[in-house]
């Protein structure tokens, strides 16, 4: 039987230590000075907090917020809920979450009941990509858009292993199958890479640092040549004690700024490169 009261998770995860990059004086999307806002390099939802401060403009900072929340909702809902990474509306946290299950093997259709928080089997989801043709050198109008061919997907408790979880949980619930689910919206992902990549450069190297080419991803929706500007590692990778990983990196022969993103890899998640631009 599983316990009722599993060891909490609020501290599992390290804290990203808090940067304050200056202001640039201007949307770092569209150019605009009006009415600016600070940007969270990494969503707040995921417990980012390096912050560019007076950075995005009221139209650009709605446009990121949206593709922002599409992934912390729905990629990464339960997972934040599990780990206790920050909301700003707390009280709307569900204490149970809906799970499928069947009673019976000759039954055909899946039954939706209310399974507590630290019960629950839950999935954490990243895609992967190719290599960013931009490294492989592979002309842009042959790579696909925000496209994954394979996905990575964990069980997100540490103190079980997925499959023992759900032999215990079928155990409890008296069930004959459990349906865990997940979710990716590969277009949004993109997206909340290119931002988080491109607001990255910007704070380390200044709006004058670098020629930018993301913005049309990352604001106008363009994601026909995503495939050329962001990829990932295929490999496993081993768990970083720290949350997430950032960083500059260069590769010889390529003049393009390239940016490391790794989110929450505490929990060995997949390394994305992302290009984001030409130095100055």
């Amino acid at each position: 039987m599983l316990p009722k009261g599993l060891p909490k998770l609020d501290g599992f995860l390290p804290e990203q230590p808090k940067e304050i990059f200056a202001s640039p004086g201007k949307c770092i999307y569209c150019g605009s000075s009006n009415d600016l806002s600070d940007e969270h390099i990494i969503p707040f939802s995921l417990g980012g907090k390096l912050v560019l401060e007076k950075s995005s403009c009221p139209s650009c900072a709605k446009i990121t917020s949206d593709f922002e929340q599409t992934c912390m909702r729905t990629m990464y809902g339960p997972l934040r809920i599990l780990y206790s990474l920050p909301t700003r509306r707390p009280k709307q946290r569900p204490k149970k979450l809906e799970l499928k299950v069947k009673y019976r093997p000759e039954e055909k259709d899946w039954q939706t009941i209310l399974v507590e928080q630290n019960r629950f089997p839950f999935l954490i989801t990243f895609p992967y990509f190719d290599t960013p043709g931009i490294i492989n050198e592979k002309p842009i109008d042959q790579l696909e858009g925000a496209v994954t061919k394979k996905l990575w997907i964990r069980g997100a408790s540490p103190y079980y292993s997925f499959h023992d979880l759900l032999e215990l949980l079928l155990k409890d619930l008296h069930a004959y199958s459990v349906f865990p689910e997940s979710k990716a919206d590969i277009s949004a992902f993109c997206k909340l890479l290119a931002k988080i990549a491109h607001s990255f450069a910007v704070a380390k190297l200044g709006l004058s640092g670098f020629k930018s080419t993301l913005e049309p991803l990352i604001i106008k929706n363009e994601l026909s040549n995503c495939g050329y500007y962001i990829g990932s590692t295929y490999n496993d990778e081993p768990p970083k004690n720290q949350l997430h990983e950032l960083a500059l990196l260069e590769f010889k022969n390529i003049e393009a700024i390239l940016v490391k993103v790794r989110l929450l890899s505490k929990l060995g998640t997949p390394t994305y490169i992302v290009a984001v631009g030409k130095r100055l």
